[in-house]
């Protein structure tokens, strides 16, 4: 079971962010089997660059320039004839053309409606219906919980040290800072495995 300070060494978050979280991780980890040294670093390395090391449970949609909107939404802004200016400082309009409502919230960015509906099968809450549970600590923790080790099936590529393969299954194809994750994960395996 983790411990708040192994919490802290393993993502760098504060002392009241680990705190927030420690129990909630420890027992939605325990409940959706993920345990090994491999499996807690990969979805801690993971969870770090998610939530900005347990500071963020949801995804900030609040665009200051349209043509940041256009890069980040080309197909929206550049190719689906919506006007940027229209969306700028507007995240609640923006969760609404972009995901329905169902945009990135918990620990690890839990995002579109089908993936709302099957979190709340799994763990017995209706997110679909309050999608903003999930911004309260035990739901950001076991959503995340479940998307990693069900709903993505990471444990093994976790166990086999992919990290790669992991970051697609969580990330999606681009990616996003890699790096990054590769480093937190390799920083929470030698926490874990001293």
């Amino acid at each position: 079971m983790i411990d708040t300070q192994t919490l802290i060494a393993c993502t760098g978050a504060t002392r009241a962010d680990a705190e927030r979280y420690t129990l909630h991780l420890a027992d939605g980890m325990n409940r959706f089997r993920i345990h090994s040294d491999s499996a807690v670093a990969a979805f801690l390395g993971q969870l770090t660059i998610e939530s900005d090391a347990l500071q963020k449970v949801e995804e900030d949609l609040n665009y200051k320039t349209p043509d940041r909107l256009r890069e980040i939404f080309p197909s929206l802004f550049v190719k689906g004839g919506y006007r940027a200016e229209d969306y700028i400082r507007n995240p609640r309009a923006l969760s609404q053309l972009r995901y329905k409502g169902f945009h990135g919230r918990g620990l690890i960015q839990l995002t579109w409606e089908e993936a709302y509906i099957a979190a709340g099968r799994a763990i017995g809450a209706d997110y679909r219906g309050n999608p903003d549970l999930l911004l309260q600590p035990q739901h950001a923790a076991f959503s995340a919980c479940w998307f990693f080790a069900e709903y993505k099936g990471c444990i093994a590529p976790a166990e086999r040290g992919d990290i790669y393969d992991v970051t697609g299954r969580v990330n999606g194809p681009k990616r996003l800072k890699l790096a990054e994750r590769k480093a937190a994960t390799a920083r929470a395996f030698k926490v874990l495995s001293a």
